[in-house]
């Protein structure tokens, strides 16, 4: 339950073992490469200088970066665009552990695209000709009645002709203007697109008509020049053709479908394993490489150390070296029990933990629960989200796991509460009933949200340890000095509301006093202390300002952080009575079923709409009141390297 501890590993071996030892690297998910050039140019990058190992150093005079092989590129583009022919969707996951020959499947895919080029390439060019004569069919059936054989028209001397189509409106608008148009319109036959009409006009007012007719939005009906005869002779012949097209595509259609049948799955595997390639030499340009060795850098845990050497032994010559005196900081990589597990989501959601930082996750794991379950505490409500979590995580098991947690820890609030479903009646209370004890409810709440607050103090002091930070961890507001301030500000308060006196007024004022003074001085005094000079930076006067209202600022925060706690109790309350106001609207309703309906729809809204409040409410308190007090989230997530 702590962040990782992580180590450098460096490794050098034969180049022509590179692809399979990253192929290694990858299916052991334990390592995240960096720059191996970086590591080597920052003289980072050290292993035992030995007789055996010369060769080693004498080839790093001539280090490079690996230059990637884009040779599979072109092949890969053909294998997506026969996915795309055959529409294949799926994608099996390529076996890393099997020695693919990259030439030799790359020459078997190009074999089958060849094979499938020509009858597609066919297919799609019957296909548009076969759209192209379907359009032709519908603007010649358009002029069937047309008795004229169209190349009659063509060859006219001094007349032009267009044939199209007006709508209704554009209809009535060429009537009105029909005696101010020099020209002859026929109107040939009715369509679902509107009235077909021929226009004859002497070629000398061609652009006029033009106009004319644009402003008519006519929509002509092109007629190619290879098509003669009369409208219903041409049909007659597109008829022939059309058949002929339909024949030879569903032709095409079915050798199409038995390539498919024949080749799909391979294709598939081929093209996993080309970009299972693709995605290697991607990640080969994190290595450094030389005439006769690769090199790599990368982060592993250190308790993954002997995996990583056991993967790797086999190798001839290899050479793998860890590296615990780091200079740069760590990628965190999270280690925590199973029931804390799905909650780091919600600590990545504000941040990563920094390498030298708490993992937050078990007391915000614990904190969030107990926060949930108090204000959403229901035995059978709980078990409803318990449910719902269970088949989410099938899906999704860090969402899957979070809500059948949170669920468990409703159920166990209501069976403390004694609430089934909303009824309080049902059961007995194991503690309390909440609407019956309405100012314990309230005070329990705070007094949860000071014992968090603490904790929170604790941990940001374990932090500032961890960092070095003695201005922080000593004498800052989340520190020794603030925590100090807080607790004798509680016990002087609480002494006051108790009417019994748990420390004296003057020394609880003095310690507060001498805690405040702490604050402000926190600078001079780490420094005095770390022995380092001058005292103060440049600015002392704005030093001072600022931390006088530091602490003006920390007064309310603290005040306001205790009292925002007692939000948990409001919503234990809210929670009962919104059930009962569902469970008054059902008893007015006056009939068994429709009491029985309105309960359950309050039910569904509860778990529902205040289940999603409450979760927010929880996380509100996590990240606002706790969060703020002891963590930073700077950090940088571990990430292993792989093919996904």
């Amino acid at each position: 339950m702590a962040v990782e501890k992580m180590t450098m590993v460096n490794v050098i071996g034969n180049i022509s073992d590179a692809d399979n030892v990253l192929k290694d690297i990858i299916l052991s998910g334990k390592v995240e490469l960096v720059s191996a050039l970086s590591q080597i140019e920052d003289n980072s990058f050290v292993f035992k200088v030995e007789d055996e190992n010369l060769e080693k150093v004498i080839d790093l005079n001539y280090i490079s970066s690996f230059q990637k092989d884009k040779s599979h590129e072109g092949i890969i583009k053909k294998g997506e665009e026969l996915k795309e022919i055959f529409h294949i969707e799926s994608n099996m996951e390529p076996d890393l552990k099997e020695n693919v020959d990259i030439p030799s499947i790359s020459k078997e895919l190009e074999k089958i695209y060849n094979e499938v080029k020509a009858p597609n390439e066919e297919l799609k060019k019957s296909r548009e000709s076969l759209e192209k004569i379907e359009e032709f069919y519908r603007s010649f059936s358009q002029i069937k009645d047309f008795q004229i054989p169209i190349e009659e028209l063509k060859n006219l001397s001094y007349f032009d002709f267009r044939i199209g189509v007006l709508s209704k409106e554009d209809r009535l608008k060429l009537k009105k203007n029909y005696e101010n148009i020099l020209a002859t319109i026929l109107h040939t036959g009715t369509s679902k697109y509107g009235e077909t009409y021929l226009v004859m006009y002497p070629s000398t007012i061609r652009e006029e008509m033009n106009r004319i007719l644009r402003s008519l939005n006519f929509s002509e009906i092109s007629i190619p020049e290879e098509y003669k005869g009369t409208p219903k002779d041409m049909m007659e012949v597109l008829e022939s053709k059309k058949n002929e097209l339909i024949k030879n595509i569903k032709l095409l259609e079915q050798h199409l479908n038995d390539l498919e049948n024949e080749y799909k799955d391979r294709i598939v595997k081929i093209v996993n394993h080309l970009n299972v390639k693709g995605k290697i030499e991607d990640i080969k340009e994190k290595l450094a490489r030389s005439n006769r060795f690769f090199y790599l850098s990368g982060w592993v845990a250190k308790k993954d150390k002997k995996k990583i050497e056991g993967i790797l032994k086999d190798y001839k010559d290899i050479l793998i070296m860890f590296k615990d005196d780091l200079d740069i900081t760590p990628p965190t990589k999270l280690r925590n029990f199973w029931l804390f597990r799905p909650f780091e989501s919600l600590v990545k959601m504000y941040g990563m933990p920094s390498y030298n930082e708490l993992d937050p996750t078990p007391f915000l794991s614990i904190s969030y629960m107990l926060l949930f379950g108090s204000m959403f505490g229901d035995l059978g409500q709980g078990f409803i989200l318990l449910l719902g979590g269970l088949i989410l995580s099938r899906k999704n098991k860090m969402f899957g796991g979070l809500l059948g947690r949170l669920g468990v820890s409703s159920m166990i609030f209501g069976g403390l509460y004694g609430a089934v479903f909303g009824f309080e009646h049902l059961l007995p209370a194991i503690l309390i009933k909440p609407f019956e004890n309405i100012n314990t409810v309230l005070v329990s709440a705070v007094f949860i949200g000071i014992g968090l607050i603490l904790m929170a103090y604790i941990y940001g002091m374990i932090n500032s340890i961890k960092r070095k930070d003695v201005e922080e961890g000593l004498f800052g507001k989340e520190g020794l000095a603030g925590f100090l301030f807080y607790l004798c500000l509680l016990i002087l308060v609480g002494g006051k509301l108790l009417n019994k006196p748990i420390l004296s007024m003057e020394i609880g004022i003095g310690i507060i006093v001498i805690c405040i003074l702490v604050m402000i001085f926190k600078q001079p005094l780490t420094h005095f202390i770390m022995n380092k000079r001058p005292l103060h930076g440049e600015d002392v006067t704005g030093y001072y300002i600022e931390s006088v209202f530091s602490i003006i600022e920390t007064l309310l925060s603290m005040l306001s952080g205790t009292v925002s706690f007692i939000r948990v109790g409001a919503f234990a309350l809210t929670h009962v009575g919104l059930f009962i106001a569902f469970e008054t609207i059902g008893k007015m309703i006056g009939t068994t079923t429709g009491n029985i309906i309105v309960l359950i729809i309050g039910n569904i809204v509860i778990i529902g709409m205040e289940g999603l409040i409450v979760f927010i409410q929880g996380l509100r308190l996590q990240y606002y009141e706790l969060f703020s007090r002891y963590y930073k989230g700077e950090g940088t997530e571990f990430d292993p390297v792989n093919i996904k």
